[in-house]
């Protein structure tokens, strides 16, 4: 029997969704950069040569990383990718404010 990839995104609760416009006062200049490499290298058993992250929501969790959830262009079944974001320098703040905005 073939295993199964799973049909929903973990549901974790130190996560708090982010927008675009959050994301790039967290990338800061590498913004468009970051996210384009983030949402064209993603892992797929399917093998196939062209595929994305597509319609995916940001996250960032306990440790300040973004997270990108969403779905693989060419299976049509999850994807994400995790961003280790949470060592830049001042990103504590910049999260900090994010959060306190976003969980009001």
């Amino acid at each position: 029997m073939i295993a199964q990839k799973r049909r929903k995104h973990n549901i974790h609760d130190d996560g708090v969704e982010i927008g675009p416009f959050q994301l790039n006062l967290m990338f800061g200049s590498s913004y468009e950069e970051d996210i384009d490499l983030a949402v064209n290298s993603i892992f797929c058993d399917w093998m196939a040569e062209n595929k994305r992250l597509v319609n995916y929501k940001s996250y960032i969790n306990d440790l300040n990383d973004v997270i990108l959830e969403g779905w693989c262009s060419s299976c049509n079944t999850i994807a994400a990718r995790y961003i280790e974001t949470g060592e830049r320098k001042g990103i504590e703040k910049v999260t900090a404010k994010i959060r306190k905005i976003n969980q009001q």
